[in-house]
């Protein structure tokens, strides 16, 4: 057995523990940079142009880095040596420390009057484009990326039963460590341990080393040197920006995030219970409970799933009225349909006024529900709705450090020190698109305001307007101008199966036209902070609301939609579809007439959106000889409400005996979840 190679760690980014007391000058300057992060080591943070951004607290200074850290910016340093003026001057450096980087990346000149921000800007994009790419499945590729991640790395060879040679890579933190052996560069296995005290964080180390090991591991008929590290390194950056936060002892950041799962289980399985109370929903399967809870009360937490690792609130899915009635059905559901997800995790504070993080398992109570309500809780809930019984777990208190002190500010340092500089955070999976108006309302109940979208960092213009709801979600392709102030056309084609009264089935293709008349200010939204899980509960009824919108323009005009020729040019260079059909078009029609398909007529599917005060669309499509127009508004919790419809009077018009509703045209929609699809259903009833 060889002896072990330990790798340099870099210096904790939480504050002193005592497994870690901060580096000395002699570990700083032997340190081996990363190779693609410049300004990742701390000791190289002291040249950063923002210094040390992501640590939550200051790393001891040693008497080398106050030394380096006095400096102002690279640009301050002087160089008096004649001999290193003239090197500089051959290598093109000027005495502002300028490399040249004008046009690394595509980045304009910015030329002698440009300002620190643009400079800063400029230095921020190039470190952008160096840590995009995370390296290939190898050692020496994981070994750079603990490098990377600031983690300690242990390389120790060992020989298999069946003689051959094998490396295990141990990457450790303070509280948790990842053992991969490598077999000739090819992952072999992975195994996640966590070595603090908390039971709960524990219980899911298997499911997190399971997603780990599929992310190195080769998939069928896969070449090693085609094996990135990218997906392996957001969920194993996850866990490291976890251990890097935590202070231990004093806060375990696993700890925390496994208590809030706790708490939101216990909300979960009171959800369940109550739904199989209710009179309407006797005899569903669980499934279908379980997808109710999920999609209409209060989300379902998970904990390392669905590929990724950390801690999920699920709050909407595609098809919830459609549960999957075998395991082979359930498997593809887990892979293939869309779900909507807050994920949840920890972050250093970077502004006053942000609450700290707090470890508990009782956010909420055991009894979930206030169970004696006063006469005040009775007054504002007349419905008899039950109330939660949410909870205030107490602040943590951190131990403090002479390195936290400061002579002129001793008392409010010190007060300062025992509060972890750790908040929670969400990231909305996938970012939800808001009009500003509820782009306001989705911070303020987290107590926050939303950012500029687009800051001007030139005091002397006006900042640039925020992009439009239509822009954001169909984005103006690249070469093409759109004046936001004017109406806006998106035009596609998508070819959708039919079945006639007969049952039959035949493909009819949809010309689709989503008209915007009016645009509306909007934001998307992809991360903010948070201080209690209640926060989160609140919003839920706000991203469905938009969660629903975004599944009827996906499905008509998204992705899976091609583009559509306009309707002015369609008859002038498509005289006659004998002249288009080459010998291979008219051999697959044969085939599908020998399978039984038939081709339907094309129908044009008319859509005017506006989304200010709440989300509306207005659809227009041809029946027979007339026309069907409906106006209908997405409510909170992606519920429907018919505003205005002629389809009734049509199938009065047309002697039917069964009569639609407005409840029933909003609930078909609900559960097809496809205004393609919906406007066909309809026909259907009409013909």
């Amino acid at each position: 057995m060889a002896t072990p190679t330990p790798m340099r760690q870099a210096p904790s980014q939480q504050g002193r523990t005592p497994s870690h007391q901060g580096p000395t000058p002699s570990q700083i300057a032997g340190a081996t940079p990363p190779i693609s992060t410049p300004f990742s080591n701390p000791a190289q943070a002291a040249f950063s142009p923002r210094g040390q951004r992501s640590s939550p607290q200051q790393v001891k200074k040693s008497p080398a880095t106050s030394t380096l850290m006095s400096q102002s910016a690279i640009g301050a340093l002087n160089f008096d040596s004649p001999s290193t003026a003239a090197a500089m001057g051959a290598l093109g450096i000027g005495g502002s420390f300028d490399m040249g980087l004008d046009h690394v990346g595509g980045l304009d000149t910015l030329g002698v009057f440009a300002t620190e921000d643009d400079k800063l800007k400029r230095l921020d994009n190039i470190l952008k484009l160096l840590n995009q790419k995370k390296g290939f499945v190898s050692e020496a590729g994981l070994e750079r990326l603990a490098q990377r991640l600031g983690l300690e790395l242990l390389s120790e060879e060992h020989t298999a039963a069946d003689g051959r040679k094998k490396k295990t890579l141990a990457i450790a933190g303070s509280a948790i460590a990842v053992d991969i052996v490598l077999d000739n560069n090819i992952v072999q296995n992975v195994s996640l341990t966590y070595h603090g005290s908390a039971t709960s964080v524990a219980a899911h180390m298997e499911s997190a080393s399971q997603i780990l090991l599929a992310d190195l591991k080769l998939g069928p008929n896969q070449s090693p040197l085609t094996k990135t590290l990218d997906k392996f390194a957001s969920n194993f950056g996850y866990i490291a920006n976890l251990d890097k936060l935590s202070v231990i002892p004093g806060l375990d950041c696993y700890e925390a995030l496994a208590g809030i799962f706790t708490s939101l289980e216990r909300l979960h399985q009171w959800d369940l219970a109550s739904l199989r109370k209710e009179p309407e929903l006797a005899g569903k399967s669980d499934q279908y409970l379980f997808l109710t809870a999920l999609c209409t009360r209060h989300g379902y937490p998970v904990m390392h799933a669905r590929n990724k690792v950390g801690l999920a609130l699920q709050y909407w899915k595609e098809l919830r009225f459609v549960p999957p009635s075998d395991d082979r059905l359930a498997s593809f559901s887990e892979k293939e349909e869309k779900v909507w997800s807050l994920l949840i995790g920890c972050a250093p504070i970077e502004s006053l006024g942000m609450s700290p993080v707090r470890v508990s398992e009782d956010w909420i109570s055991k009894e979930v529900v206030k169970q004696d309500l006063h006469q005040q809780d009775q007054a504002l809930n007349p419905t008899n709705i039950p109330i939660l019984d949410w909870q205030e777990p107490e602040n943590i208190s951190l131990p403090s450090s002479d390195e936290n002190k400061n002579n002129g500010m001793e008392v409010l340092q010190l007060h300062l020190s025992t509060l972890p500089q750790v908040a929670f955070t969400v990231t909305f999976d996938p970012p939800v698109i808001l009009p500003q108006n509820d782009c306001m309302r989705l911070y303020s109940y987290v107590n926050s305001t939303p950012p500029n979208p687009n800051p001007s960092n030139d005091f002397s213009q006006r900042p640039l307007p925020p992009p439009t709801f239509d822009d954001l979600f169909f984005p103006v392709a690249a070469g093409n101008r759109q004046d936001p102030s004017e109406p806006r056309t998106v035009t596609r084609l998508r070819d959708v199966l039919v079945f006639d009264q007969q049952g039959q089935s035949f493909t009819r293709s949809h010309h689709n036209t989503l008209f915007v008349y009016k645009p509306i200010y909007s934001q998307e939204v992809t991360e903010m902070s948070f201080s209690h899980p209640r926060q989160l509960i609140d919003m839920l009824p706000l991203l469905r609301q938009y969660a629903f919108l975004s599944t009827l323009l996906n499905n008509s005009f998204g992705p899976g939609t091609k583009e559509a020729v306009p309707k002015s040019t369609k008859e002038t260079t498509n005289p006659s579809p004998a002249t288009t059909q080459t010998v291979k078009d008219e051999l697959a029609a044969f085939m599908d007439i020998k399978r039984g398909k038939k081709t339907g007529k094309d129908m044009d599917i008319d859509v005017i959106i506006w989304v200010h005060p709440l989300p509306y669309l207005q659809v227009v499509f041809p029946v027979k000889n007339s026309t069907i127009d409906i106006t209908l508004r997405i409510l909170e919790g992606g519920v429907v409400e018919i505003v205005n419809e002629n389809v009734v009077e049509h199938q009065v018009a047309h002697g039917k005996s069964k009569v639609l509703n407005r409840q029933d045209l909003g609930r078909v929609l609900e559960r097809l979840e496809d205004l393609c699809k919906w406007a066909e259903w309809i026909r259907t009833r009409l013909c």
